[in-house]
């Protein structure tokens, strides 16, 4: 007999950071961050910020955001 388990959500997150993404879209190292949106970006890759505390344009360097939390846009 199969125990039937309840809907979770959650485990489908898949939450992966800035730096995990450039590993996989390597593009995202060339941009000035200062003059383009990362948020608009990565949309365009099926990814959106999570995190909370992310702001636009406060640096041009991708390294300061590579601890951002990104999910998958399903």
């Amino acid at each position: 007999m199969k125990t039937k388990v309840p809907f979770n959500p959650n485990d489908f997150d898949s939450f992966i950071t800035v730096k995990e993404l450039t590993e996989k879209f390597p593009q995202l190292l060339t941009q000035d961050y200062k003059k383009i949106s990362l948020a608009n970006e990565i949309i365009s890759l099926n990814y959106e910020i999570i995190s909370k505390d992310y702001v636009d344009f406060f640096s041009s360097n991708i390294n300061d955001y590579f601890h951002f939390e990104v999910d998958a846009v399903i």
